[in-house]
């Protein structure tokens, strides 16, 4: 399965690859300004452990605000402290994730 990414390329969510998962979270939150949250990237982008990702990005210049928000998994479990990423800025240094 692929998803078309910003830059006209596509993604493919079989690439389990650390920069194809930044590549994915990055797509996801210049696509969400409101954000997307933990459960979000593990569920719809393929992203197992988005923290460490985001991490990644953070430290390559992005700046990813993180907010904890009360979110439901697709099973209907409730959780009260889910991180919510949201982009503030792009690096403009970083020419590959």
């Amino acid at each position: 399965m692929t998803r078309s990414h910003r830059s006209g390329s596509a993604i493919s969510l079989q690439d389990t690859s650390i920069q194809s998962q930044r590549a994915r979270i990055l797509d996801a939150l210049e696509g969400e300004p409101s954000g997307k949250s933990t459960i979000d990237l593990r569920e719809n982008h393929g992203v197992m452990s988005p923290a460490p990702r985001v991490l990644e990005l953070r430290r390559m210049g992005h700046k990813i605000e993180t907010v904890y928000v009360e979110r439901f998994t697709p099973d209907g479990v409730r959780h009260r402290s889910v991180a919510l990423y949201v982009l503030r800025q792009k690096s403009a240094l970083t020419a590959t994730v």
